[in-house]
């Protein structure tokens, strides 16, 4: 029985491995929608409220595109990759992650 209960557990992480897949898991290469690289530079100058407008804009730009979609969802990450840390001691990446909150629930 026990063997039979392991074999069952690996079969179906094997499955699900197959499905899920693993991704590229990349969030360091190119992106290339016009107004990236001003967000990422605003974002090294700490200028929050730039990066979270160039986000703004560069969402509304992607209109219904998957492609488009999924190069503003790495750089969103980015962003919030580079936010979250800072959010307990910067007040500013505090209001930026709201801001960029609220543009994604719309509200």
């Amino acid at each position: 029985m026990n063997r039979f209960f392991a074999s069952q557990i690996i079969a179906t992480s094997a499955a699900l491995m197959l499905v899920v897949g693993c991704g590229d898991g990349s969030k360091s290469g190119p992106i290339t929608l016009k107004g990236a690289d001003k967000v990422l530079q605003a974002l090294e100058k700490k200028d929050y409220e730039a990066v979270v407008t160039g986000l703004s804009e560069i969402k509304s730009a992607a209109g219904n595109n998957p492609e488009n979609h999924a190069e503003y969802r790495r750089l969103r990450e980015r962003v919030t990759d580079v936010l979250v840390p800072k959010m307990g001691t910067d007040e500013a990446a505090r209001q930026a992650y709201r801001a960029l909150s609220m543009l994604e629930t719309g509200r």
